[in-house]
Protein backbone atom coordinates (compact mmCIF):
# COMPACT_ATOMS: atom_id res chain seq x y z
CA UNK A 1 0.00 0.00 0.00
CA UNK A 2 1.55 3.29 -1.15
CA UNK A 3 0.75 6.79 0.02
CA UNK A 4 -0.11 7.72 -3.55
CA UNK A 5 -2.80 5.04 -3.61
CA UNK A 6 -4.16 6.34 -0.31
CA UNK A 7 -4.43 9.86 -1.73
CA UNK A 8 -6.39 8.51 -4.70
CA UNK A 9 -8.59 6.45 -2.38
CA UNK A 10 -9.23 9.49 -0.17
CA UNK A 11 -10.13 11.67 -3.15
CA UNK A 12 -12.68 9.13 -4.37
CA UNK A 13 -14.08 8.68 -0.86
CA UNK A 14 -14.53 12.43 -0.34
CA UNK A 15 -16.01 13.14 -3.76
CA UNK A 16 -18.03 9.93 -4.10
CA UNK A 17 -17.06 9.79 -7.76
CA UNK A 18 -14.18 8.52 -9.87
CA UNK A 19 -14.85 11.31 -12.37
CA UNK A 20 -14.64 14.06 -9.74
CA UNK A 21 -11.56 12.51 -8.13
CA UNK A 22 -9.83 12.34 -11.52
CA UNK A 23 -10.60 16.02 -12.12
CA UNK A 24 -9.30 17.01 -8.71
CA UNK A 25 -6.08 15.03 -9.06
CA UNK A 26 -5.52 15.71 -12.75
CA UNK A 27 -5.59 12.03 -13.75
CA UNK A 28 -7.54 10.09 -16.34
CA UNK A 29 -10.48 8.12 -14.95
CA UNK A 30 -9.08 4.77 -16.03
CA UNK A 31 -5.99 5.36 -13.88
CA UNK A 32 -8.12 6.15 -10.83
CA UNK A 33 -10.27 3.06 -11.39
CA UNK A 34 -7.24 0.81 -11.83
CA UNK A 35 -5.53 2.08 -8.67
CA UNK A 36 -8.68 1.56 -6.59
CA UNK A 37 -9.06 -1.97 -7.96
CA UNK A 38 -5.39 -2.73 -7.19
CA UNK A 39 -5.86 -1.45 -3.65
CA UNK A 40 -8.94 -3.63 -3.15
CA UNK A 41 -7.06 -6.67 -4.51
CA UNK A 42 -4.12 -5.96 -2.21
CA UNK A 43 -6.38 -5.65 0.84
CA UNK A 44 -8.62 -8.50 -0.33
CA UNK A 45 -11.80 -6.58 0.38
CA UNK A 46 -14.15 -4.23 -1.51
CA UNK A 47 -13.75 -0.62 -0.42
CA UNK A 48 -16.69 0.89 -2.32
CA UNK A 49 -20.24 0.07 -3.30
CA UNK A 50 -20.42 0.97 -6.99
CA UNK A 51 -24.00 2.10 -7.47
CA UNK A 52 -24.83 5.65 -8.56
CA UNK A 53 -21.42 6.78 -7.41
CA UNK A 54 -18.79 5.42 -5.06
CA UNK A 55 -20.07 4.78 -1.55
CA UNK A 56 -17.68 3.48 1.09
CA UNK A 57 -18.18 0.01 2.51
CA UNK A 58 -17.63 -0.57 6.21
CA UNK A 59 -14.04 -1.64 5.50
CA UNK A 60 -13.66 1.40 3.27
CA UNK A 61 -14.75 3.70 6.11
CA UNK A 62 -12.19 2.05 8.37
CA UNK A 63 -9.42 2.49 5.81
CA UNK A 64 -10.36 6.15 5.36
CA UNK A 65 -9.75 6.77 9.05
CA UNK A 66 -6.26 5.29 8.76
CA UNK A 67 -5.59 7.01 5.43
CA UNK A 68 -6.38 10.42 6.91
CA UNK A 69 -3.99 9.83 9.80
CA UNK A 70 -1.20 8.45 7.58
CA UNK A 71 -1.45 11.21 4.98
CA UNK A 72 -1.66 13.86 7.68
CA UNK A 73 1.54 12.56 9.28
CA UNK A 74 3.33 12.51 5.93
CA UNK A 75 2.22 16.05 5.13
CA UNK A 76 3.13 17.14 8.64
CA UNK A 77 6.63 15.70 8.30
CA UNK A 78 7.09 17.50 5.00
CA UNK A 79 5.91 20.81 6.43
CA UNK A 80 8.10 20.42 9.50
CA UNK A 81 11.26 19.68 7.52
CA UNK A 82 10.72 22.16 4.68
CA UNK A 83 9.53 25.09 6.78
CA UNK A 84 11.39 24.53 10.04
CA UNK A 85 13.46 27.70 9.82
CA UNK A 86 11.28 30.04 7.78
CA UNK A 87 7.76 31.36 7.56
CA UNK A 88 6.56 29.81 4.32
CA UNK A 89 4.60 26.88 2.98
CA UNK A 90 0.83 26.65 2.72
CA UNK A 91 -2.01 27.66 5.00
CA UNK A 92 -5.61 26.55 4.31
CA UNK A 93 -8.25 28.66 6.05
CA UNK A 94 -12.02 28.30 6.28
CA UNK A 95 -14.69 30.84 7.21
CA UNK A 96 -18.41 31.45 7.00
CA UNK A 97 -19.62 33.77 4.27
CA UNK A 98 -20.16 36.84 6.46
CA UNK A 99 -16.76 36.69 8.17
CA UNK A 100 -14.98 35.98 4.89
CA UNK A 101 -16.59 39.05 3.34
CA UNK A 102 -16.20 41.54 6.17
CA UNK A 103 -13.32 40.76 8.51
CA UNK A 104 -11.08 38.23 6.79
CA UNK A 105 -9.88 40.23 3.74
CA UNK A 106 -8.11 42.73 5.98
CA UNK A 107 -6.51 39.97 8.05
CA UNK A 108 -5.36 38.03 4.99
CA UNK A 109 -4.09 41.16 3.30
CA UNK A 110 -2.04 42.14 6.33
CA UNK A 111 -0.70 38.60 6.72
CA UNK A 112 0.25 38.32 3.05
CA UNK A 113 2.09 41.63 3.22
CA UNK A 114 4.08 40.44 6.25
CA UNK A 115 4.66 36.86 5.00
CA UNK A 116 4.52 36.81 1.18
CA UNK A 117 6.08 33.33 0.99
CA UNK A 118 3.03 31.70 2.57
CA UNK A 119 0.54 30.37 0.02
CA UNK A 120 -2.90 31.17 1.44
CA UNK A 121 -6.14 29.48 0.43
CA UNK A 122 -9.66 30.28 1.64
CA UNK A 123 -12.74 28.06 1.64
CA UNK A 124 -16.15 29.38 2.69
CA UNK A 125 -18.98 27.24 4.01
CA UNK A 126 -21.44 26.54 6.79
CA UNK A 127 -20.18 25.70 10.28
CA UNK A 128 -20.75 21.93 10.00
CA UNK A 129 -18.87 21.81 6.67
CA UNK A 130 -15.93 23.76 8.08
CA UNK A 131 -15.75 21.63 11.21
CA UNK A 132 -15.65 18.44 9.13
CA UNK A 133 -12.85 19.81 6.97
CA UNK A 134 -10.80 20.76 10.04
CA UNK A 135 -11.38 17.36 11.63
CA UNK A 136 -10.23 15.65 8.43
CA UNK A 137 -7.16 17.90 8.06
CA UNK A 138 -8.52 19.48 4.88
CA UNK A 139 -8.23 22.89 6.55
CA UNK A 140 -5.56 24.08 8.96
CA UNK A 141 -8.02 26.34 10.74
CA UNK A 142 -11.47 27.88 10.38
CA UNK A 143 -13.52 30.78 11.71
CA UNK A 144 -16.97 29.73 12.95
CA UNK A 145 -19.80 31.48 14.81
CA UNK A 146 -21.23 28.48 16.66
CA UNK A 147 -19.32 27.17 19.74
CA UNK A 148 -18.95 23.56 18.55
CA UNK A 149 -17.62 21.02 21.03
CA UNK A 150 -15.44 18.11 19.87
CA UNK A 151 -12.68 16.18 21.63
CA UNK A 152 -10.29 16.68 18.70
CA UNK A 153 -10.87 20.42 18.30
CA UNK A 154 -9.07 23.34 19.90
CA UNK A 155 -11.36 26.38 20.01
CA UNK A 156 -10.47 29.99 20.84
CA UNK A 157 -12.82 32.96 21.11
CA UNK A 158 -11.60 35.62 18.67
CA UNK A 159 -14.22 38.34 18.79
CA UNK A 160 -17.65 39.38 20.00
CA UNK A 161 -20.04 41.92 18.57
CA UNK A 162 -23.70 42.85 18.47
CA UNK A 163 -26.26 41.97 15.84
CA UNK A 164 -28.76 44.71 15.00
CA UNK A 165 -31.97 45.01 13.04
CA UNK A 166 -31.55 47.30 10.06
CA UNK A 167 -34.05 49.10 7.86
CA UNK A 168 -33.96 51.87 5.30
CA UNK A 169 -34.53 55.48 6.40
CA UNK A 170 -38.28 55.38 5.68
CA UNK A 171 -38.95 52.99 8.60
CA UNK A 172 -38.98 54.53 12.06
CA UNK A 173 -40.42 51.94 14.51
CA UNK A 174 -40.09 48.27 15.43
CA UNK A 175 -43.79 47.81 14.67
CA UNK A 176 -43.07 48.77 11.06
CA UNK A 177 -40.16 46.33 10.94
CA UNK A 178 -42.42 43.44 11.93
CA UNK A 179 -44.49 43.99 8.78
CA UNK A 180 -41.49 43.79 6.44
CA UNK A 181 -39.80 40.83 4.80
CA UNK A 182 -36.58 39.78 6.51
CA UNK A 183 -33.62 39.52 4.12
CA UNK A 184 -31.58 36.70 5.64
CA UNK A 185 -29.26 33.79 4.95
CA UNK A 186 -30.76 30.24 4.85
CA UNK A 187 -32.34 28.78 8.03
CA UNK A 188 -29.13 27.20 9.39
CA UNK A 189 -27.37 30.58 9.57
CA UNK A 190 -26.59 31.52 13.23
CA UNK A 191 -27.88 35.08 12.72
CA UNK A 192 -31.19 33.79 11.41
CA UNK A 193 -31.51 31.27 14.22
CA UNK A 194 -31.12 34.06 16.79
CA UNK A 195 -33.50 36.35 14.88
CA UNK A 196 -36.22 33.68 14.66
CA UNK A 197 -35.93 33.00 18.40
CA UNK A 198 -36.24 36.70 19.20
CA UNK A 199 -39.28 37.07 16.93
CA UNK A 200 -41.01 34.05 18.50
CA UNK A 201 -40.30 35.31 22.01
CA UNK A 202 -41.63 38.74 20.98
CA UNK A 203 -44.87 37.19 19.76
CA UNK A 204 -44.17 37.66 16.05
CA UNK A 205 -45.23 34.39 14.40
CA UNK A 206 -45.90 35.42 10.81
CA UNK A 207 -42.50 36.75 9.75
CA UNK A 208 -41.71 36.57 6.03
CA UNK A 209 -38.20 35.76 4.78
CA UNK A 210 -36.36 36.42 1.55
CA UNK A 211 -33.24 34.27 1.38
CA UNK A 212 -29.88 35.71 0.37
CA UNK A 213 -26.39 34.23 0.78
CA UNK A 214 -24.34 37.42 0.58
CA UNK A 215 -24.10 40.09 3.25
CA UNK A 216 -23.53 42.90 0.75
CA UNK A 217 -26.63 41.88 -1.19
CA UNK A 218 -28.64 41.85 2.03
CA UNK A 219 -27.53 45.36 3.02
CA UNK A 220 -28.10 46.77 -0.46
CA UNK A 221 -31.51 45.12 -0.54
CA UNK A 222 -32.46 46.82 2.73
CA UNK A 223 -31.30 50.20 1.40
CA UNK A 224 -33.40 49.63 -1.73
CA UNK A 225 -36.50 48.93 0.36
CA UNK A 226 -36.82 45.18 -0.21
CA UNK A 227 -37.15 44.56 3.52
CA UNK A 228 -35.22 44.56 6.77
CA UNK A 229 -32.37 42.40 8.10
CA UNK A 230 -30.45 41.26 11.18
CA UNK A 231 -26.70 41.74 10.71
CA UNK A 232 -23.44 42.42 12.59
CA UNK A 233 -23.30 46.06 13.62
CA UNK A 234 -19.83 46.50 12.13
CA UNK A 235 -21.19 45.83 8.64
CA UNK A 236 -23.45 48.87 8.49
CA UNK A 237 -21.55 51.71 10.22
CA UNK A 238 -20.71 53.59 7.03
CA UNK A 239 -24.31 53.28 5.82
CA UNK A 240 -25.64 54.64 9.12
CA UNK A 241 -23.24 57.56 8.93
CA UNK A 242 -24.41 58.24 5.38
CA UNK A 243 -28.04 58.10 6.52
CA UNK A 244 -29.02 55.39 4.02
CA UNK A 245 -30.23 53.01 6.73
CA UNK A 246 -30.83 52.88 10.46
CA UNK A 247 -30.40 50.22 13.12
CA UNK A 248 -32.51 49.01 16.03
CA UNK A 249 -31.03 47.31 19.08
CA UNK A 250 -32.10 43.81 20.13
CA UNK A 251 -31.73 42.38 23.67
CA UNK A 252 -28.26 40.97 24.37
CA UNK A 253 -29.46 37.40 24.78
CA UNK A 254 -30.46 37.42 21.10
CA UNK A 255 -27.91 39.81 19.62
CA UNK A 256 -24.53 38.55 20.84
CA UNK A 257 -22.41 37.20 17.96
CA UNK A 258 -19.18 35.34 18.73
CA UNK A 259 -16.45 34.22 16.35
CA UNK A 260 -14.23 31.26 17.21
CA UNK A 261 -11.02 30.04 15.60
CA UNK A 262 -10.83 26.24 15.54
CA UNK A 263 -8.07 23.80 14.66
CA UNK A 264 -7.45 20.07 15.00
CA UNK A 265 -5.53 19.36 18.19
CA UNK A 266 -3.00 17.32 16.19
CA UNK A 267 -2.46 19.76 13.33
CA UNK A 268 1.14 20.85 12.85
CA UNK A 269 1.80 24.33 14.22
CA UNK A 270 4.14 25.65 11.53
CA UNK A 271 5.76 29.06 11.79
CA UNK A 272 3.19 30.37 9.33
CA UNK A 273 0.32 29.00 11.38
CA UNK A 274 1.67 30.51 14.61
CA UNK A 275 2.14 33.89 12.97
CA UNK A 276 -1.37 33.78 11.54
CA UNK A 277 -2.95 33.00 14.91
CA UNK A 278 -0.91 35.75 16.56
CA UNK A 279 -2.07 38.25 13.93
CA UNK A 280 -5.71 37.24 14.35
CA UNK A 281 -5.48 37.84 18.10
CA UNK A 282 -3.95 41.31 17.74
Amino acid sequence: MESHDLRIFRAVAYSGSVTKAAQQLGYVQSNITARIQQLEEELKTPLFYRHRGMLLTRKGELLLQYAEKILHLLDEANKSLVNSDETGGELAIGANQTFSTIDLPEILGKFHKSFPNVALSLITGQTDELVEKVLHFQLDTAFITIPVQHENLVKELISEESLVLIANSAITTLEEIYTQSFLMNPPNCPCRIQLEKWLRDSGVNNARFMEFNNIDAIINGVIAGLGVAFVPQSTIRKHEMAGTLKSFAVPLEYSLSQTFLIRHKEVLMTNAFREFIAMVKM
